[in-house]
């Protein structure tokens, strides 16, 4: 037997409780006994009414963290076999990295995949 009509406000009133609930709203509609077809349906029709909804929570889009810091660990097999220093950054690059006698001026904005190529190819080259 099919159900009766649930008003519009009764609509906007569940949707809103499923999406300030914390689950997904196929659990919610679980726990509530609403298909989620239906549930799907009544935000469709809210939208197109001019209500604004929340996104589901686990829709939300978080923005990435932009990452400034690679974090190198470089460890020689001999620790006094592989002497390096560290100049002070100038204007133009952000580090510059001396060892055994080969120097590597690392720019701000280097992809970072470059970086570790470049790296892993120096750690060859230090034996």
């Amino acid at each position: 037997m099919r159900r009766s009509r649930t008003p519009v406000s009764e609509q906007y009133r569940m949707v809103m409780e499923a999406r300030q609930s914390g689950l997904s709203d196929a659990e919610w509609c679980r726990q509530n006994g609403i298909g989620t077809s239906t549930f799907y349906n009544w935000t469709v029709r809210l939208r197109k009414r001019g209500c604004e909804l929340p996104n589901p929570w686990n829709d939300i889009q978080l923005p990435s963290p932009k990452q400034d810091v690679v974090l190198l660990d470089v460890i020689p097999d001999e620790p006094e076999a592989h002497p390096m220093c560290i100049d002070a950054p100038s204007q133009e690059s952000s580090l510059i990295l001396e060892m055994n006698g080969a120097k590597l001026t690392i720019p701000n904005g280097i992809d970072t995949a470059l970086l570790s190529q470049v790296l892993s190819a120096m750690k060859g080259s230090l034996c």
